[in-house]
């Protein structure tokens, strides 16, 4: 068996707790961003385009995100519609469909090849995507059924 004994709550300010899986989660687009104005620096992209394109992909990415997660769980947010604005809960299928609509809509509005761009950024986004499933592997909220397989995981803490 594999053993996480890992607190998947980082540090607190206040009453505020700062997981794991957002901090992983902003390492990965952090180094997604990164990973886009190299190669477009590389490729003759200007850094403007890189900027903009990343300022309107990562909010569309994280409310299509939430979008998708709500949709998938439609049942549970009918009864409890109050839950529907928060960030537990996001899925990595709609921030990567969010985010390339939102850089797809800031190319036609900047006039640049959205699939020049798209084919710098897919090495990064996969890149930040495994960044991000380890914040789901120390959060313990990607589980399946019970198993004694010898990959079978085990979360210790009592968070």
């Amino acid at each position: 068996m594999i053993t996480i004994g890992i607190d998947p709550i980082a540090f607190t300010i206040g009453s505020l707790s700062i997981r794991w899986y957002g901090i992983m989660i902003a390492l990965g687009v952090a180094i997604g961003c990164i990973w886009v104005w190299r190669g477009a620096r590389k490729a003759g992209i200007s850094e403007d385009i890189v900027l903009t394109a990343a300022v309107c992909a990562i909010p569309v990415g994280i409310v299509a995100s939430r979008l998708v997660h709500v949709i998938d769980h439609l049942n549970y947010y009918i009864a409890h519609p109050g839950s529907i604005i928060g960030f537990e809960g996001l899925t990595i299928f709609g921030a990567i469909l969010g985010g390339a609509l939102g850089a797809w809509i800031c190319s036609r509005f900047m006039h640049f090849s959205f699939g020049r761009l798209a084919d710098i950024a897919v090495p990064g986004v996969i890149l930040a995507q495994a960044l991000g499933r380890i914040g789901c592997a120390i959060n313990g909220c990607c589980y399946g059924t019970v198993t004694t397989l010898p990959w079978s995981v085990v979360y210790t803490d009592s968070n």
